[in-house]
């Protein structure tokens, strides 16, 4: 029996660690595009402000992968799953086969029309190469702006201001996927940020990015007024990166369409973490449920019911901000 996972993250180790403590003879395989060894991506903005170092943010669950015989090919990005032949082609030519397969592939940013026209001026905030990117090139800068809502926004926007940067935060507003910030706690942590020195543009879009000469950018916002800065973050959402999915069988929406037992309607292929568009029993509605912790969870149970389990994933709206490792994001904003 062979087990192959699609991804390196949360879901995809759950998934992985999974499948082998149910079935212990199997060969279980990551394959990932990341380089690096698995990290916790939701801790990136802690290395862009300095207060962590590359190994500070290592995923304490990656690290017994070994030891389990769970083997990971690293640098490989899905191109195409051909789901009569139980087969993975990756863009480097290679081919993985597999008697069961789970999709654990996570998000891509969104990348604003507007930022197009200047594709110097911005740098996301999406891998461990963007975050090390992204302290240099701040470190070099004087005003920054940070473009996107939520979370990744927040974060941010205090990673940058604790680094020195002057900080522009345009919060385009609610999120189109996963759950919004209360009321309340965005209220709180825009004010802490302010009091942080951080300047806050709420409910507006970027409408156009002026390169100056090269190295300064003029922002232009949907109400008219321009922000001259020296570089942009696109701390934008994430939307399933799925499209190796195309002509493969298996169906999807805005992610992967699974059961509420995280099987596609390919029997032999399972989804988890934030590609997955998971069926609420509860709600009897199909939605993706962004967030570390339940990609956790829906990793857990994909990998234990394709390795034989039957278990029922319940949809928790808590995992989705609530506590980031014992912290809430409120007390973040505010250090």
């Amino acid at each position: 029996m062979r087990y192959l996972i699609l991804g390196s993250g949360p879901a995809g180790i759950a998934a992985a660690k999974a499948a082998r403590k149910t079935d212990r003879d199997a060969e279980v395989v990551i394959a990932t595009e990341e380089h690096e060894a698995p990290y916790l991506r939701p801790l990136l903005p802690d290395l862009v402000s300095g207060e962590r170092e590359p190994a500070g943010i290592a995923d304490p669950q990656g690290k017994d992968l070994a030891s389990l015989k769970i083997g990971v090919l690293a640098g490989k990005r899905a191109r195409r799953v051909d789901a009569a032949k139980n087969r993975v082609a990756f863009s480097d030519g290679s081919e993985e086969t597999y008697n069961f397969l789970c999709i654990a592939a996570g998000g891509r940013p969104i990348l604003p029309a507007a930022l197009m026209g200047a594709p110097g001026a911005f740098l996301f905030l999406n891998s461990l190469g963007d975050a090390q990117r992204l302290r240099e090139r701040a470190m070099r800068s004087d005003v920054t702006v940070v473009y996107g809502p939520g979370y990744l926004g927040i974060e941010a926007a205090r990673a940058l201001r604790k680094l020195g940067n002057q900080v522009v935060w345009i919060d385009p507003g609610l999120p189109r996927f996963g759950n919004p910030i209360s009321g309340d706690v965005q209220a709180r942590v825009a004010d802490q940020l302010r009091a942080k020195g951080v300047k806050t543009k709420e409910g507006t879009e970027i409408a156009d990015v002026i390169d100056v000469d090269g190295k300064n950018y003029a922002v232009v916002t949907a109400g008219g007024e321009e922000i001259r800065c020296q570089l942009i973050v696109a701390a934008t959402e994430r939307l399933p990166g799925i499209g190796f999915l195309e002509g493969s069988g298996v169906k999807a929406g805005a992610g992967v369409l699974v059961d509420e037992y995280l099987r596609t309607n390919v029997s032999n292929i399972y989804a988890a973490g934030d590609c997955a568009e998971v069926y609420d029993i509860n709600r009897r509605e199909s939605r993706i449920n962004f967030g570390w912790r339940s990609a956790i969870k829906q990793g857990e149970l994909a990998g234990e019911n394709m390795a034989g389990g039957g278990k029922v994933y319940i949809r928790n709206t808590e995992d989705y901000f609530g506590l980031l490792y014992g912290t809430p994001l409120a007390e973040r904003a505010g250090s």
